[in-house]
């Protein structure tokens, strides 16, 4: 028998969806297509109390607190500037979860459409690829399990924004929509609410450190009853994390390669800010980022100019444009990148390791989820004596002299 997942809405503001854009000593193994701890079948056999109350360390933007009969989730800011959304998630059958709560939860989900890639992963890890029934757009999904259900119809794509296919949605009977919202207008989400379908916000975009991003599995964990099984994954991914981490705070400053990254994109170069995700994973990998400086999480848009004067002697090159696979894509892209020192030396490293081809990246997927792998490979390629038996997840050296 299909289990009941109702909700009941007290909306003060109305929820929005868009796709979130946006590592031994450590684990070595890359992850797999499919990466589960447990197998999908155990979804039915070992869910655990509804009241299971998970453990936040790192995540800032991610709550949860005791109901009697269940959890309650807060989303702080759901997106910038948004007021705190809360959810409650009981027990089936049972009363209560209605002290403000805009969404109330009853009973395990079933039938989930994702809108958010590193979701999929995280329901790899806790073997819960079952209850996907839908995805907004197949080409971003790197997964391979979920590639193959998509093409043999078990998963179904409904498309996002302006393009949801809401008849399509409505013939799946979902009983809980996964997005990402960046305001509170977005029209898909007015458009999946008028249908009566529960929709959880995930925020995990809005964490400004790796290990905070991956904590989001503990939101899975809780609204599945796996709370267990997602505090277990995330710890030994947190401990293999700051195990690198230490290892490298006593790397000495004369020692730390001077990093830069990204490469110039319509006109500008992205330069992430000196509090950013991916300024804190080269800080943590024992570089030193030549944005440091730069306050915010953000990116800085700067022309190529401002770039060289700055990082033209840079000591290697991360996280190159998506469309190079070579040297000479680069030089295609604007011949002057060649006056950089780490083209000349050889020492660009592209996140492309795992693209599927259709171009789907496993760095933005199970990336997200695993800061520890990621750590790992920066710290292969600032200081490989650290990790010498390490084989990369996601990064690869650009072919070169």
């Amino acid at each position: 028998m299909r289990t009941t997942f109702s909700r009941v809405f007290r909306r003060t503001a109305l929820l929005l969806t868009l796709p979130a854009l946006f590592v031994g000593c450590t684990p070595s193994t890359p992850p797999t297509a499919e990466a589960s701890r447990t197998s999908d079948a155990a979804h039915e056999t070992q869910r655990e109390s509804a009241g299971s109350i998970p453990q936040v360390r790192h995540a800032t933007n991610l709550r949860f607190a005791a109901l009697p009969d269940g959890v309650e989730i807060t989303v702080p800011e759901p997106w910038a500037g948004g007021a705190p959304i809360r959810y409650a998630v009981m027990k089936e059958n049972r009363e209560g979860g209605d002290g403000g709560q805009q969404t109330v939860l009853r009973g395990t989900p079933q039938r989930v459409v994702v809108m958010v890639t590193p979701v999929i992963a995280h329901l790899s890890d806790l073997g819960l690829l079952d209850a996907v029934v839908a995805v907004d757009n197949g080409d971003y999904i790197y997964n391979q399990s979920v590639r193959e259900r998509i093409a043999e119809g078990r998963v179904a794509v409904v498309g996002g924004g302006a393009e949801l296919d809401l008849e399509r949605v409505v013939a799946l009977r979902p009983d809980l929509v996964l997005l990402s919202a960046l305001g509170p207008d977005d029209p898909s989400v007015r458009r999946i609410e008028s249908i009566g379908v529960p929709v959880v916000i995930v925020a995990d975009w809005r964490e400004e450190t790796p290990l905070g991003r991956a904590e989001w599995i503990l939101l899975l964990g809780a609204l599945f009853g796996r709370t267990q099984d997602a505090q277990a994954i995330f710890s030994e991914r947190e401990r293999d994390y700051l195990r690198l981490r230490e290892m490298t705070a006593g790397v000495a400053a004369a020692d730390r390669p001077r990093v830069m990254a990204n490469g110039p994109w319509q006109g500008s170069w992205p330069v992430p800010a000196g509090e950013s995700y991916m300024a804190r994973l080269f800080a943590d990998a024992g570089g030193r980022y030549l944005w440091d400086d730069l306050p915010g999480t953000g990116s800085l848009f700067l022309d190529l100019e401002s770039v060289l004067e700055r990082a033209g002697d840079a000591d290697v090159w991360v996280n190159l444009n998506f469309d190079w696979r070579t040297r000479e894509d680069v030089l295609r892209t604007d011949p002057r990148l060649s006056l950089f020192a780490p083209f000349a030396a050889g020492r660009m490293y592209h996140h492309d390791l795992r693209v599927n081809p259709a171009g789907a990246s496993d760095f933005w997927e199970s990336g997200a989820t695993r800061p520890d792998l990621v750590l790992a490979d920066l710290v292969s390629i600032f200081h490989p004596h650290l990790v010498p038996d390490h084989e990369r997840a996601f990064y690869r050296r650009l072919p070169g002299p």
